[in-house]
């Protein structure tokens, strides 16, 4: 297939994503344009795997043709949804909305920011295609169960090495971990078959385009908040610009950038909902919250996280006393039983690891300042925590703490805390999401200049 090839296969989730979330959107074109591409990109490529899974459930084998096909007809199923929905005015609207009373100097800084993103990404970009698979987990664990599929045109399963070396099966392998989901794995097989040959870098491509839709989903979500271009901007500039993040993409093949652009996703969709009702919001909420256990096995915690900002949402009085219950009574359940969580023992005795966790998010240079300004933000803001539009936005962001902190302190995860190996991983997996509520916390919480905002929308 070639060049030709990698290119539809990069385009096709994509594309199909877009034309849907452009029938979802039907009008708002001026700020939503961001939003369809970066959201687009994560839905279309989620539901590439799915297709995949339903592929080889019928027992059709994988390849290039097999799996492009109905990608093009669900596209197609939009399209003309999709062109019935008139354009007029959205770009007229962009500008008018955007760069009100225009200064010099603002468009100069965002016209900066945006370029250095772009040289930012394009550097990401010849990283992985320069790359051989590098990463630990990304050979170990991920690329193993796409490096099988693929040649064999099918899903077979991946069982521990003990049952392997006992049974002597034939239709089994085994990796480090053979319970981890498919859908990183199919998204490696899906660029292979579209390249027609298996390449461990090119088939990681997807990571650069994550990264490129988170961005745009960030700002775009920005925007609808009504966060002026400027600060949009210069908070998307933040995000991307985090060396753990940036090297995430660089060093493509774990499931850690895709865990915490679909789970910030959802949370950016969530908080919209929650501020507006907007069913729209709320679909991309509970599609991407549903999709988090496709990514990692801890995602299945991450998807229950935000079930007391929920409660909060629908019923912020009662929430809010019924959430400091449950927290206080889980805290007691810890003291009293030895619960097991997704393989992890949670226990009572305390484990001494916040050394290495202050060292990693204040002293280290993998965070840069972003700990440092979220806690300030958080300090600036602290009389309003609790109040509309940031109740439940605080509430979601305490809920990954506490569970964080039980992983952290009272689980065998304080051996990895330790050694670093897990810590900044796991931090990773909600920063979209705390660099959002920054964002929000800055804009709602903070007196503002007026160049970096403009009119609030009721709340």
């Amino acid at each position: 297939m070639g060049f030709l090839g990698l290119t539809a296969g990069m385009l096709l989730p994509w594309l199909l994503g877009v034309v849907w979330l452009r029938v979802l959107w039907r009008d708002r074109g001026a700020k939503a344009w961001p939003v369809w591409l970066g959201y687009g990109y994560v839905l279309g490529a989620l539901v590439t795997t799915l297709v995949m899974r339903l592929l080889d459930l019928l027992g059709i084998p994988f390849s290039f043709v097999s799996i492009s096909l109905p990608l093009v007809a669900i596209t197609t199923l939009g399209a003309p949804l999709h062109w019935k929905i008139p354009l007029r005015n959205s770009t007229s609207d962009l500008v008018a909305d955007s760069w009100r009373n225009p200064i010099r100097w603002q468009h100069t800084l965002f016209i900066f920011l945006f370029a250095i993103i772009i040289l930012r990404f394009a550097g990401l970009g010849l990283e992985i295609i320069w790359r051989p698979l590098f990463a630990w987990d990304a050979w170990s664990q991920w690329a193993t169960k796409a490096r099988v599929w693929y040649e064999l045109g099918r899903l077979v399963p991946f069982v521990p090495a003990d049952i392997w070396l006992s049974s002597g099966a034939t239709q089994a392998y085994t990796d480090s971990a053979p319970h981890y989901p498919a859908t990183i794995p199919l998204l490696q097989v899906w660029m292979s078959y579209s390249l027609g040959r298996w390449d461990d870098s090119l088939m990681n491509l997807p990571w650069l385009q994550c990264g490129i839709a988170l961005g745009l989903a960030f700002y775009g979500q920005a925007r609808l908040w009504g966060v002026s271009p400027l600060a949009a901007m210069i908070f998307t500039y933040f995000l991307l610009s985090l060396p753990l993040l940036d090297t995430h993409i660089a060093l493509a093949g774990y499931a850690d950038l895709f865990m915490a652009t679909v789970y910030g996703l959802a949370a950016m969709a969530f908080f919209h909902w929650a501020r507006t009702r907007d069913h729209r919001q709320g679909l991309l909420a509970l599609l991407l919250v549903l999709s988090c256990p496709l990514i990692k096995i801890p995602g299945q915690i991450w998807m229950l996280t935000f079930l007391p900002a929920l409660w909060v949402a629908l019923m912020p009085r009662t929430g809010m006393i019924g959430v400091a219950l449950v927290g206080g009574a889980a805290l007691f359940l810890l003291g009293r039983t030895q619960l097991v969580i997704l393989g992890y023992t949670l226990h009572t005795e305390f484990s001494p690891v916040g050394e290495p966790i202050l060292k990693n998010m204040f002293v280290m240079d993998n965070w840069h300042l972003f700990w440092y300004l979220f806690i300030a933000l958080w300090l600036f803001a602290l009389t309003r925590l609790f109040s509309a539009p940031l109740r439940v936005m605080t509430i979601l962001v305490l809920t990954d703490f506490y569970f964080l902190a039980i992983v952290f302190f009272f689980s065998k995860a304080h051996i990895w805390v330790a050694d670093f190996s897990t810590l900044n991983r796991a931090l990773l997996h909600i920063v979209p999401m705390l660099m959002f509520y920054m964002m929000v916390l800055y804009r709602e919480g903070i007196v503002l200049p007026r160049w970096l905002t403009v009119h609030r929308a009721p709340t």
